[in-house]
């Protein structure tokens, strides 16, 4: 048997393995980055790879690149992007009633004061919402 150079290795089999991992993970920059993974472990073991048949070779970096794929799936899934994060909740659904009380108050309160205000500082408010007030 004689012994494969990995660039042989890599260019025998690069698309396969670019393939294979799009095949599983449907986005181009992660089959990049799995390919990249194991041809980086073929290099690790070029010594076993060397070992093999042709055939072989190409199973054993086909395994790696989906199993590489299996491995990121289930990391992806434990990470959540920034922009699938539900919105926080901005209605007072889950409240303590404490809390809900001394909003209410506060609301009240601010209220009251607005409505003191004489008018020439009343026509600086504007009120977009019954509970919100701001300047304009």
């Amino acid at each position: 048997m004689t012994p494969k150079s990995i660039e042989a290795i890599y260019r025998d089999n690069c698309k396969m393995v670019y393939w294979a991992a799009y095949s599983v993970l449907k986005r181009e920059s992660d089959a990049m980055d799995i390919a990249q993974s194991v041809f980086l472990r073929a290099i690790k073991n070029i010594d076993k790879l060397n070992t093999m048949e042709d055939g072989q070779v190409k199973a054993w970096l086909y395994r790696v690149a989906v199993n590489l794929c299996y491995d990121a799936g289930r990391r992806l899934k434990r990470e959540i992007p920034a922009e699938e994060l539900p919105e926080p909740n901005t209605d007072r659904e889950y409240e303590l009633p404490e809390a809900s009380a001394i909003s209410r108050d506060q609301r009240e309160r601010v209220k009251r004061a607005i409505d003191a205000l004489p008018d020439i500082y009343l026509s600086l408010i504007h009120i977009s919402e019954p509970t919100r007030h701001s300047l304009i």
